[in-house]
């Protein structure tokens, strides 16, 4: 017959052995789950990468079928007004044929400004900082409002692929600001600090809260925002301030 003492320190040995047991199976489910979650994340990401990726190309079609297509159709149907208007010298059909080429003209301008908002051909030439500062100058124009870069370090380089999603969530702020916001200037600051790249958007607009917004709105604009800022592995803050909105995205300079 065993002795209390055996019993005690069998019994306390099983209860070891039990929660030793127990601590592994816990141990088990917690790093399967955590590696599902992470395969679910990676999936989720290769799927991001695949539909902007998509998307890309799919701008980049439209845009080239716009130039060589649709532009080149208006300019050569413009250049047959302008025989046409060297030919006839009736005044009322030259005024009318006038006109008519004028607003041709002005057809020519808008379909290569959308082609160049679907795909600007400065992002791959000459870099994201170029493209930025050259859709500032044609935003301005078209809009009487007051766009510009204060780019601090010439410097900074940033990928292709990342500097054409940046270029994109840029879009989205200023289409937003012109649309809602009621500005009258935006200054865009891009420079480099603590080993990360910043990108500051400052306007003199109707101010709104971007999470707030994001988390109940329906539309595109601010779900393609945050769609894009989590596949370059960017984050966005927006500070307090008095009057209009200041956002800041933060990026990791290796990227």
């Amino acid at each position: 017959m065993e002795s209390p003492s055996e019993v005690k320190i069998l019994f306390w040995l099983g209860t070891s052995v039990m929660l030793l047991l127990t601590f592994g199976l816990l141990s088990l489910v917690m790093f399967y789950q955590k590696q599902f979650l992470k395969s679910k994340q990676l999936e989720s990401e290769r799927l991001l990468k695949a539909i902007l990726d998509s998307e890309k190309k799919e701008r980049q079609r439209i845009a080239q079928d716009l130039h060589d297509g649709v532009q080149s159709d208006l300019r050569a149907i413009s250049n047959y007004f302008l025989l046409l208007s060297r030919k006839i010298k009736e005044e009322q059909l030259q005024s009318l044929l006038k006109d008519t080429r004028n607003a041709l003209e002005d057809t020519i301008e808008s379909t290569r400004f959308i082609s160049y908002k679907l795909m600007p051909p400065l992002i791959e030439i000459r870099g994201f900082v170029m493209a930025v500062q050259d859709y500032f100058e044609r935003l301005s124009k078209s809009s009487n409002k007051k766009f510009s870069l204060q780019d601090n370090v010439k410097e900074i380089v940033v990928s292709d692929s990342v500097g054409y999603e940046l270029f994109r969530i840029v879009q989205e702020f200023t289409s937003n600001m012109l649309k809602y916001g009621s500005i009258q200037e935006c200054k865009l600051f891009f420079y480099e600090i603590n080993n990360r790249i910043c990108l500051e958007l400052v306007d003199d607009g109707v101010p709104f809260d971007f999470m707030s917004s994001y988390k109940t709105s329906f539309g595109s604009g601010l779900q393609n925002i945050q769609s894009r800022l989590k596949s370059i592995h960017a984050t966005l803050e927006q500070r307090k301030v008095v009057t209009g909105n200041h956002f800041v995205i933060y990026l990791p300079k290796e990227l």
